[in-house]
Order: structure tokens, then C-alpha cells, then sequence
């Protein structure tokens, strides 16, 4: 008896593991996106992603019937979790002392040129300084539009802008980004 229960027990669990990377696979973009657009900080993303997820797969663990609408299901759950963080954040922010242990880098490959991989380290550094001085939802269209890859006609929706706003906030800061670059180039 002992092992037919094990053998259900195996079962449910490599079913509901299988729901949940289905539900993943469907809803991982939208929901991406969407905690791109909420966040407060783009450093958040990657965390509150994967804690919503989490929260999905227990959710999918529990439950004995298919959910029916997967979207809405997964959407309610990462709203709850960007409240949640952000609450939880706060009160974090009050309790630890700041500032952040600083991150080493990556072990460089021997196949590349070490000079210019610092060259171009050092350039997105600078780049990444400049935009993080920019108002908040210019850093999300710069995330969304370069390391999502997501349009600008999307990026407008999401953010619920019209998209020559979306094309002003883009455009405009690449073209000081660039002048800034000439005038360094020049000296």
C-alpha cells in the first residue's frame, strides 16, 4: 500500500511540475514584461520575477482542478508579489544600513581581446551611469527596448504612453548620449 501511495504521489508531482512549466512557458513574457513596467527599480526585476514564479508553482501544487484562465491567474499572483516586495523592501530599507557589497566580475574568457572587452565594459558603465541618472520610466523604455527586445508600439502599451512619447523619451536621450560622446571624442 505504502508503495502505491509513493507511486501517486510521484505521479501528481511530475504532473504538476509539467502544468507549471506549460503555465511558464505561456505566461513568462507577458509577465516579464509587466513587472518591467510596474517595477520601481530595474535591479527588482529579476527577483520579483522569480518570486511570483515560485509563487506560481506552489499555487499549481496545491490545487486539485486546471486553472482555467493561466494569464489572469499568473498576472493576480505577480501584482500580489510586486505589492509584496515593495512593502517588504521598505521596511528593509529602514532596518539595514546602506549601500551594497560591491559585485566582482566575471571570470573573462581566454578566446577574447581583454582590452577591448574592458573598453566596452567600461563604455556601457558610463552609458549605464547616465541613464540611471534619468527619470524612471526612461530607464524602463531603454530596458524594455534593448534587453527585451520588445517594440516601441508594445513599450507604449505597456506603459499605457502614446508611442511618440515612447520615441521622445528613446530618442531624445540617445541623442544627448551621443553628443556627449562627440564632445568627449573631440577633447
Amino acid at each position: 500500500m505504502s508503495d502505491r501511495c509513493h507511486q501517486r504521489q510521484k505521479e501528481v508531482s511530475t504532473t504538476d511540475r509539467t502544468d507549471f512549466e506549460k503555465i511558464y512557458e505561456r505566461t513568462k513574457e507577458s509577465t516579464h514584461r509587466y513587472i518591467a513596467a510596474k517595477c520601481f527599480d530595474l535591479g527588482d526585476i529579476d527577483d520579483i520575477f522569480q518570486t511570483a514564479y515560485l509563487a506560481v508553482y506552489e499555487a499549481v501544487i496545491r490545487r486539485s482542478e486546471p486553472i482555467p484562465n493561466e494569464e489572469a491567474f499568473v498576472m493576480l499572483i505577480t501584482k500580489r508579489t510586486l505589492t509584496r516586495y515593495y512593502s517588504l523592501a521598505a521596511k528593509l530599507r529602514n532596518l539595514l544600513p546602506s549601500g551594497r557589497a560591491p559585485e566582482l566580475p566575471a571570470d573573462i574568457p581566454d578566446s577574447i581581446d581583454v582590452e577591448e572587452e574592458l573598453i566596452t565594459r567600461e563604455l556601457i558603465s558610463e552609458i549605464g551611469s547616465r541613464l540611471s541618472r534619468k527619470p524612471l520610466i526612461t530607464r524602463k523604455i531603454f530596458y524594455l527596448y534593448y534587453s527585451r527586445e520588445i517594440t516601441l508600439a508594445e513599450i507604449a502599451a505597456l506603459l499605457g504612453m502614446k508611442e511618440t512619447t515612447v520615441k521622445k523619451y528613446l530618442y531624445s536621450t540617445l541623442a544627448e548620449i551621443r553628443r556627449f560622446y562627440e564632445r568627449r571624442d573631440r577633447s
